[in-house]
């Protein structure tokens, strides 16, 4: 399963974005402390760190100090960093109300289509899932949990662009399609929605391993945007 992130720029367009900004250097290289941080979950030494964030040990210990204090960063017993669970408690503050908003539709979506479904915003340009459910029948389902990155979800993309009034075609035959996504070939279909929560263009997205006839999901998918938008004006 991939590891949860917030962002679909991977992390070495992202540090390298960081390097030549001009915000404040204690900032940005903390942000790219826990870019490196995530990139690396098996663990990473404190040279690794000061190499990779091109600083010096001494200033590196200061800038982990207080994400140590808080959690956010972790060291094991062998001296190497990751990822603290207080980053857990941030994630969730960000995932439950939408997640209490739109859990109902997403599962009911799911288990009716036997398909995955999941809601994918775009954060400026960042594609995330926010939401997602698996049919509850066993069986081999898609797995995009909340925070999962897309960095080739095209289906997904041409559906936001859509509902933006972007795409010149209808937005259901624009969003329909094959996407090499989420670990190998899926089939998968998405239509578009705003979700105000979170001020952001999104859409919903559904995702088999197996092909699906499109006229059978179309209707239930439709059913579930109205829902879902409905939902956040009640």
């Amino acid at each position: 399963m991939a590891m949860p992130a917030f962002f679909v720029m991977s992390h070495r367009n992202r540090r390298a974005e960081l390097a030549t900004s001009d915000s404040s250097t204690t900032v940005e290289r903390s942000i790219a402390l826990l870019w490196e941080l995530y990139a690396n979950p098996e663990g990473l030494s404190a040279s690794d760190l000061a190499r990779r964030l091109d600083t010096q040990r001494t200033a590196l210990y200061r800038l982990l100090r207080p994400f140590l204090r808080t959690q956010f960063i972790r060291r094991d017993d062998r001296k190497r960093y990751y990822l603290g669970f207080g980053i857990t408690a941030l994630a969730r503050a960000v995932a439950e109300p939408i997640e209490n908003l739109v859990r109902g539709s997403l599962q009911k979506l799911a288990d009716d289509t036997d398909c995955s479904a999941m809601i994918i915003a775009d954060t400026d340009g960042i594609l995330v899932t926010v939401a997602s459910a698996g049919p509850q029948r066993p069986g081999m389902h898609v797995a995009a949990p909340p925070g999962f990155v897309h960095e080739n979800n095209d289906v997904a993309l041409r559906a936001i662009d859509a509902g933006r009034g972007a795409a010149a075609t209808d937005p259901l035959a624009d969003a329909a399609g094959f996407s090499n996504a989420i670990g190998g070939l899926a089939t998968t279909i998405a239509l578009p929605l705003y979700v105000p929560i979170i001020g952001s263009d999104a859409c919903i997205l559904l995702a088999s391993v197996t092909p699906f006839r499109l006229d059978d999901v179309l209707p239930l998918l439709s059913r579930a945007v109205d829902e879902v938008a409905r939902s956040q004006h009640s």
